[in-house]
C-alpha cells in the first residue's frame, strides 16, 4: 500500500477536487488503476487497497472432494492398523482395492491440504538411492533379531528370516535371548517350508556369525554342511542388512498398535498375524510398481538352489596318536590301529573322502561321516585287516610270516 494513494483517495473522497491524470503519473500507475483503488477505498476503506490473493475463485482440476475424502479415510484406517500409511503406501492399497486414484503425488498434496502429511524438503530423494537386490526367491537370506518386551516388561527377542530378493519374511520365532539354537530353529522353520537358500548374510552377532571373531558357530557349520554360502556383513555398517532393519521398523509399529502380549506363546500368535499380513495383503514399496506383496514376488520366479564350492584336495602330515587315532581338522579323528601309533601319515582330503598313506604305502581311506567326529576302524572291502605299521606296538613287534622281526629305526619325522 502506498501512503501517498491513500491520502490521495482519502481527499478524493472528501470532494476535495484532484488533477487524476497528474496524480497518476506522479504515482506511477494508469488512470484506470486509480479508478479501481478508489473503487475499493468506497467499499473497503483501507483495507481495500491491500493487496488481494490471486489464485483463481475456481480449481477445475483440483482432485475431487470425494476423493480426497476417500484418500482420508484410507490414512485413518492404516495408521489405526499400524502399518504404513504414507502417500505411496494409500495409492497402493487403493490400487489393490479395485479403486482408481490419482498418482502418489496427487495423494501426497491431499494429505498435505488437510494436515495429515508434513513436507520435508531436507529429505533425501528417491532417485539418488541405489538398490540391490538378489536376482532370485531364495537366492540370498537376511536374518535379525529385535528386542521387545511382554506385557509385565520381561525382555523378549523376535528373530525373523528375510527374503532379499521378494522382502518376504520366511520365519518368526519369539525366543528369551538371541542365541545360536533359536537362531538355528528359526532357520530350520524356513528351510523346513521354503528350501535352503543359495546365500546366507547376517550382522556379526554371535548367535548368527563369528568369522570375524576367528570363530565358527552353530549357525555357519549347519549351512555350510547345506552348502549355503555364508556371508558376513561389513564390520559398523548396518545398512548392509537394510532390508532387515527396515522390517523392523514396519513390525514395531503393527505391534504398537496391537494389545500387549502376556506372554511369549502369545507374541509368537502376534508375530505369526503380522507375517500373514506383511506377505500375503500388504503392497511392498520396494518391489517393482509398489502395488504387489512379497509373497506374489516370491511365487512369480524359479527358486534359486544352494551352489556348494567345489572342494580343494587339501595335503597334510600327522602322527598317529597313543590311542592309534589320526586328526583330520579339527572335528574328526579316525582309527587307524594302535599299530600306527607314532607313525607320520600323509592325509589327502578331498571333501568327505579321505586317503592315508605311509611314504608310498596306502594305509586307509575313509568317506567321512559328517554326523559324528569319531570314525572307528575298519576292515578292508576285500575283508583282510588293515596294514601294521613296520614299528608296531611299543607292547608287541610286527611279525612277518610268523617270526618277529627286529623294530626298525624310525627317521627324524617319526619320532615323537
Amino acid at each position: 500500500m502506498d501512503t501517498r494513494l491513500a491520502v490521495a483517495l482519502a481527499r478524493r473522497v472528501d470532494g476535495q477536487g484532484l488533477n487524476v491524470t497528474a496524480l497518476a503519473r506522479e504515482l506511477g500507475i494508469s488512470r484506470e488503476t486509480f479508478y479501481v483503488y478508489e473503487r475499493r477505498f468506497r467499499d473497503g476503506a483501507l483495507a481495500g487497497l491491500l493487496p488481494r490473493p490471486r489464485a483463481p475463485y475456481r480449481h477445475p482440476n483440483q482432485t475431487p472432494v470425494q476423493v480426497a475424502d476417500r484418500i482420508e479415510c484410507w490414512w485413518r484406517e492404516l495408521a489405526q492398523g499400524g502399518l504404513d500409511h504414507g502417500a505411496r503406501s494409500i495409492w497402493a492399497w487403493m490400487v489393490r482395492n479395485g479403486e482408481a486414484p490419482p498418482s502418489a503425488r496427487t495423494v501426497h498434496r491431499v494429505l498435505v491440504r488437510r494436515g495429515l502429511a508434513r513436507v520435508q524438503p531436507q529429505k533425501r530423494p528417491r532417485t539418488s538411492l541405489r538398490r540391490f537386490a538378489a536376482t532370485q526367491p531364495n537366492g540370498m537370506w537376511q536374518i535379525d533379531g529385535m528386542q521387545t518386551r511382554l506385557a509385565d516388561g520381561t525382555v523378549a527377542v523376535v528373530i525373523r528370516v528375510l527374503d532379499d530378493h521378494s522382502r518376504k519374511v520366511m520365519a518368526s520365532l519369539v525366543a528369551g535371548s538371541e542365541n545360536g539354537a533359536a537362531a538355528w530353529a528359526c532357520l530350520l522353520e524356513a528351510i523346513g517350508r521354503h528350501g535352503p537358500p543359495a546365500v546366507f548374510l547376517s550382522d556379526n552377532g554371535l548367535a548368527f556369525n563369528g568369522s570375524r571373531r576367528g570363530r565358527q558357530v552353530l549357525v555357519e557349520r549347519q549351512l555350510r554342511e547345506l552348502g549355503v554360502a555364508v556371508v558376513p556383513a561389513s564390520a559398523r555398517h548396518p545398512q548392509t542388512c537394510g532390508k532387515a532393519e527396515r522390517e523392523h521398523q514396519t513390525f514395531q509399529r503393527w505391534l504398537a498398535a496391537q494389545p500387549a502380549a502376556a506372554t511369549p506363546q502369545q507374541l509368537q500368535r502376534l508375530c505369526d498375524g503380522y507375517q500373514a499380513i506383511y506377505n500375503q495383503q500388504r503392497p511392498h514399496q520396494g518391489l517393482a510398481d509398489g502395488t504387489r506383496t512379497p509373497d506374489e514376488v516370491y511365487q512369480a520366479g524359479p527358486k534359486a538352489v544352494p551352489a556348494p564350492e567345489p572342494a580343494t584336495p587339501r595335503l597334510s602330515r600327522v602322527k598317529v596318536s597313543a590311542r592309534g587315532e589320526v586328526s583330520v581338522g579339527s572335528r574328526v579323528r579316525i582309527q587307524v590301529g594302535r599299530g600306527w601309533e607314532g607313525a607320520v601319515l600323509d592325509v589327502i582330503r578331498d571333501g568327505n573322502s579321505v586317503a592315508l598313506f605311509h611314504h608310498r604305502e596306502l594305509v586307509d581311506t575313509r568317506i567321512i561321516d559328517p554326523t559324528r567326529r569319531y570314525q572307528p576302524s575298519r576292515r578292508r572291502p576285500d575283508g583282510r585287516r588293515l596294514p601294521r605299521h613296520a614299528g608296531g606296538s611299543r607292547h608287541e613287534p610286527p611279525q612277518r610270516g610268523g617270526v618277529k622281526v627286529q623294530r626298525p629305526q624310525r627317521s627324524e619325522d617319526e619320532r615323537p
